[in-house]
């Protein structure tokens, strides 16, 4: 059983609810400028008395968007930066509106204004609901409206306590308004808790990808450091074991058969030429630019003509007229197959006729190259220096192929590759 722990990041400020944050507050002080113009055009006692504390509604509100739009703040007030702003725009409303409530007025007009000025504050104070949920949670925002509602009832106890009417009118709105806040506040406290769950899931997982792709470089580069050196074991490593053994018959002959030795050394010269030849040719094959430039078809007949007309074997040649599709990868491991099984024919087997064919039926693909060779027994284990047999098996099955082998001493050679042609 596996446990996948998940590290939740230190909650930071969303720019974009900031950026809404300074819409908001941005609406309100036009709304408020708008409602100053009707104000001033005279709305009798009622527009004097809402006067001054539409004034301090104002005054917060710029105040609260210049704070919010100065850049430096933020780094230099750190976690203190949105308290403030918080603050600013839940004081001001709370104190303007309690400010505004004249016990002198009548009582219905009284009860109307109490209930307009409330309901307004509803409203104005979301925002900051909205952001204390999101920022730090349920916990955060009964804390939040339980001070707002202290707030809110002991100005109200102090003005109403002879006019029970609007003191019973003003707690009914304050429960309410407590009870509609924390259900809002839930929602989005709980709605923010699992987007941010969700982004540690997606950041574990994104680490895991990271070290599934690391782990998948190294499997490629292992896996191109063994096809290096299938590339090169029938080149550089055959030339030099068969250079050092006519050196050291060089060496032992040299004053004893001295015509003998150059003659050997002579031929140590011609096989190095042709080692350093095969080694140029191999280099060159490993950038499998015949696939790239040709297509697969083109590139298997040249290969095939290349390696009968350089050891003088006939050749029998059957390709399908029309290629098969295959994945990049795919094609690049048949050609490398056809690549080890021919050159085995011309290094080993001493043939006289090359039989190259690739077909398609039936879903399957099959490519089959057959000499005439010398052949040999398979049930015994190759020799520990050669590689080619084990090479082409390991690449048959990384392109998701089988290969089937058929020899016999003195009757050649046969080594059929099968795969799916969806591959």
């Amino acid at each position: 059983m596996h446990a996948t722990i998940i590290k939740m990041k230190p909650r930071e400020v969303n720019p974009g609810l900031l950026a809404i944050f300074r819409l908001f507050t941005a609406i309100r002080l036009v709304l408020g400028l708008l409602a100053l113009v009707v104000i001033e055009v005279g709305l009798g006692p009622l527009g004097q008395t809402r006067l001054p504390t539409h004034w301090m509604g104002l005054g917060e509100a710029v105040f609260t968007l210049v704070y919010l739009s100065l850049p430096g703040l933020p780094k230099k007030l750190g976690k203190l930066y949105l308290p403030i702003a918080l603050a600013a725009s839940t004081v001001g409303p709370i104190f303007s509106t309690s400010l505004a409530i004249d016990p002198g007025t009548s009582l219905e007009l009284g009860q109307a204004r109490l209930a307009m000025g409330q309901w307004q504050l509803v409203i104005l104070l979301l925002m900051p609901l909205i952001l204390i949920s999101w920022q730090y949670g349920f916990k955060a925002v009964v804390f939040y409206t339980l001070a707002m509602a202290i707030f809110d009832i002991l100005p109200a106890v102090f003005l109403f306590d002879q006019d029970k009417v609007r003191l019973y009118l003003g707690i009914s709105i304050f429960i309410f308004r407590t009870l509609f806040y924390w259900l809002i506040g839930y929602a989005i406290a709980r709605l923010a808790d699992e987007q941010r769950k969700q982004n540690a899931r997606l950041e574990e997982a994104n680490r895991q990808l990271a070290s599934y792709a690391s782990t998948l470089e190294q499997l490629t580069i292992s896996r191109e450091r063994n096809r290096l050196a299938r590339e090169l074991h029938d080149t550089l490593a055959h030339t030099l074991s068969g250079l050092a053994v006519q050196l050291e018959a060089v060496e032992a002959l040299w004053e004893a058969e001295p015509g003998k030795s150059r003659r050997m050394l002579q031929d140590s010269l011609g096989h190095t030429r042709s080692g350093l030849k095969e080694a140029r040719r191999a280099i060159q094959a490993l950038r499998a630019t015949p696939l790239e430039d040709l297509g697969l078809n083109l590139a298997l007949e040249g290969l095939a003509r290349s390696e009968a007309e350089r050891t003088g074997m006939t050749l029998e040649l059957q390709l399908p007229d029309v290629p098969p599709k295959l994945r990049p990868e795919v094609e690049h491991g048949l050609y490398r197959i056809a690549e080890e099984a021919l050159r085995n024919a011309s290094q080993h087997a001493k043939a006289s006729k090359l039989v190259v064919r690739m077909s398609q039926k039936d879903g399957k693909l099959e490519l089959l190259v057959q000499d005439d060779g010398r052949g040999f027994d398979p049930s015994q284990p190759p020799p520990a220096d050669r590689f080619g047999l084990r090479g082409i098996q390991e690449r048959a099955a990384a392109i998701g192929g089988q290969i089937r082998l058929d020899s016999q001493l003195g009757k050649g050679t046969s080594i059929t590759l099968s795969l799916e042609a969806e591959a």
